[in-house]
């Protein structure tokens, strides 16, 4: 079993340490695990203490369960792992989740309106009888299999890669075709990879778009701690916890952040904020960004942005002067119709306020150099399987052609065109979908045309612990285990345990086994032999055969020279990239204002999806320890706006947008941007991507404009 002691190499790169880890257990709130261990000691004759680690987000915390029988009666933050016995609120809620009586128990298969219990074989017989079928008459590209969140850098998703490959269908897509991927994308493109602030190293911390209290509360108060020991400037349209002690909060409108980072390099560059030698010796395209940037004074960008004109200027100066500065941008600035190029704003501003010698205060998430000489793009995701390898694949994944950029990154299907390829047979029909612990008709954009998608489909199936609203329409359901239990993965993604936390719960099966035993019942077991999902990740690997045009180029220069500083094309820092330009984009971070525009019948700007406390995107609202945090959804309306519309706080309000309507709770609040209205996504009951048009996407990364949608807000009822 693995104790979970491998570093985190996330934490590692934001330069967390052991002591910063033990003042952090307290902020856990229900039970610090330290406190736990006398409860340990006390009372190991009454359960099974096993150690394990904790994936409901990304930062895998070391979990100490005890088990009496099969049931998990208890889980404490491990003290002995890299997270020293930190656990939020989900992660003690895992008991909650292992036993509710909402999971499902065995395999569902639909009879009519109805979904009634079959045993394992049955449910995978007749699945694989019918993707054969599909197979046959629509050919291998029309099956797609989707993973959510919970796969998120799990070894698992190479394993459906191979499935995929086997089957002969390039579609495998992840969460990430709506989430991190844009932002990624746009450092990368400047960067040559996607980087993360060292808090330790660096003396100004950005906040852009991004709340670590909800979305990894561990490191909270390394955050805090920067207003007292650097400087801590947000960029956020909604006054949070940390942008309330932050040195500079920017109530930046929805939507408008890439015009403002460009006025802030509009600052540097006319009063010679940055680093000339710098500039000089390790970028490329200053001339065009110089430009651009002349464009956006801060008297526009004040009127763009209602971010002051003298704010602008301050926090550009701070930003040039007390440095190291570095940026930490999340989907609050990915979730536009122009969110790489803005990624890519955030980033260039930040490397204007470089030094030449300075120390590095970004840790990389992908190797820098070589740079592949002639390849496309240097960091690019170099597939490996085990033994034997799959044929390749000849049809191209879902996007190749409208969003080449998101498959040459990423080589995955685009998830946002599901509904083109069912519904309208663009670029070819697909009539076969596989959900793997994602709920596609609340989380993915265009509800609405999926719901409609997944009635057309011949087979859709779902494998999840819950009937979620996706299996509710599904064919099939399979039971998977949580996390909890199934194999251990470590909190490097490196190891995996045969054991598990506790005994998988009913007829329930790890997601492995769902995968390897279908692969068998589809005739392709050769390609799974393993009896473990500890064997499978322990056998030798070999890369993928990948397509021609994104291999290193022949005979490449013999010499021996340094790697490049950075791993894009060029090998420096790219102002301006000529990958945008030859792909028919702007090379420079040009900014483009949202097409819909607040008027008369719709004055807000919407903004859906920012974390709450309570809930990971549609996870956890069948627990009700944590759904007692957040019972009803709520949307955030400015105290202004509210008076003006007659509105009061706790009354009952429809979000109406030219798309659809929801209902929520109001919250009437001053520390939201007067122009917005700020709801949460996941909600079965209240779905704000009804709210969206699914075409309003980025060009580049085609992600979805979740954060600058409009709406006007109406009573409906009262409390």
């Amino acid at each position: 079993m693995s104790d979970a002691r491998e570093p985190v190499r996330f934490l590692q790169r934001l330069g967390v340490r052991r002591r910063d880890l033990l003042k952090a257990v307290p902020l856990a709130g229900v039970g610090a695990a330290v406190l736990g261990l006398g409860w340990a000691g006390k009372n190991r004759r009454e359960g099974r203490r096993t150690h394990g680690v904790c994936r409901f987000c990304l930062i895998h915390c070391g979990v100490t369960a005890t088990t009496q029988g099969d049931r998990l009666v208890r889980v404490e933050g491990d003290v002995a792992s890299k997270t020293k016995g930190f656990l939020c609120l989900h992660g003690h809620a895992m008991p909650e989740l292992v036993h509710s009586e909402r999971r499902v128990r065995m395999p569902l298969a639909r009879e009519g309106d109805t979904l009634r219990e079959v045993g394992w074989n049955e449910a995978l017989a007749r699945i694989a009888e019918r993707l054969q079928r599909v197979k046959a008459e629509f050919g291998p590209e029309a099956f797609v299999v989707q993973t959510g969140w919970p796969l998120v850098r799990h070894p698992l998703v190479g394993l459906l890669h191979r499935f995929c490959q086997a089957f002969g269908t390039p579609n495998l897509a992840t969460v990430g075709s709506f989430c991190e991927t844009a932002g990624r994308m746009g450092k990368a493109l400047t960067l040559g990879s996607k980087y993360s602030p060292n808090f330790h190293r660096v003396r100004t911390l950005v906040l852009w778009g991004a709340n670590p209290t909800h979305a990894l509360p561990i490191v909270t108060h390394l955050v805090a701690d920067k207003a007292k020991t650097g400087k801590l400037v947000v960029v956020d349209p909604v006054r949070t916890e940390l942008a309330a002690i932050a040195s500079e909060h920017l109530l930046v409108r929805p939507g408008t952040d890439g015009a403002l980072a460009l006025a802030m390099m509009h600052v540097i560059l006319a009063e010679r904020l940055y680093d000339p030698a710098f500039i000089e010796a390790q970028t490329v395209g200053f001339d065009e960004l110089q430009a651009l940037a002349a464009q956006y004074p801060p008297e526009a960008a004040a009127e763009l942005t209602t971010v002051p004109r003298d704010q602008i200027v301050r926090v550009a100066r701070l930003l040039a002067r007390e440095v190291p500065t570095s940026v930490w941008e999340g989907l609050g600035i990915e979730h536009h119709e122009n969110g790489v190029q803005t990624v890519r704003a955030v980033a260039v501003l930040e490397a204007l306020c470089r030094r030449a010698g300075q120390p590095e205060v970004n840790e990389l998430l992908t190797p820098v150099g070589p740079n592949f000489y002639n390849e496309p793009l240097p960091a690019l995701v170099r597939p490996a399987t085990a033994e034997p390898v799959p044929p390749p694949v000849r049809a191209r994944p879902l996007g190749h052609s409208r969003y080449p950029l998101f498959e040459t990154f990423n080589r995955e299907a685009h998830g946002a065109l599901l509904a083109d390829a069912v519904l309208q047979d663009d670029p070819y029909p697909v009539r076969a979908l596989l959900v793997v612990a994602a709920n596609t008709l609340v989380t993915a954009p265009g509800s609405e045309r999926l719901r409609q998608a997944a009635a057309r489909l011949r087979l859709l199936v779902t494998v999840d612990p819950f009937l979620t609203a996706t299996a509710e329409v599904s064919d099939f359901v399979l039971p998977a285990c949580t996390f909890a239990e199934a194999p251990t993965v470590d909190a490097s993604d490196e190891e995996v345990a045969n054991g598990s936390m506790v005994a998988p719960q009913h007829q329930a099966w790890p997601d492995w086994k769902i995968v390897f035993e279908l692969s068998r019942a589809l005739g392709l077991g050769r390609y799974f032999p393993w009896n473990s999902f500890q064997e499978a990740m322990q056998a030798p690997r070999r890369p993928y055969r990948v397509d021609p045009e994104h291999q290193p180029r022949p005979n490449p220069p013999q010499q021996k020279a340094p790697p490049p500083a950075f791993g894009t094309v060029s090998g420096k820092l790219e102002l301006a990239s000529n990958l945008l330009r030859r792909y028919g984009f702007e090379a420079v971070p040009k900014w483009s204002p949202p097409t819909e525009q607040p008027d008369a019948d719709f004055p807000l700007v919407l903004v859906t999806g920012p974390r709450t406390r309570a809930f990971i995107n549609s996870q956890f609202h069948q627990v009700p320890s944590v759904r007692g945090k957040m019972r009803e959804p709520e949307v955030l309306l400015h105290t202004e706006r509210a008076r003006a519309a007659g509105l009061t706080d706790g009354q009952w309000v429809a979000i109406v947008s030219p798309h659809g309507r929801v209902e929520m709770r109001l919250r009437v609040t001053a520390d939201v941007h007067p122009d917005a209205a700020v709801a949460p996504a996941g909600w079965e009951t209240a779905n704000v991507n009804l709210l969206h048009d699914p075409n309003r996407r980025d060009p580049i990364s085609g992600f979805p404009a979740f954060r600058s949608g409009v709406c006007r807000i109406e009573a409906v009822r009262t409390a």
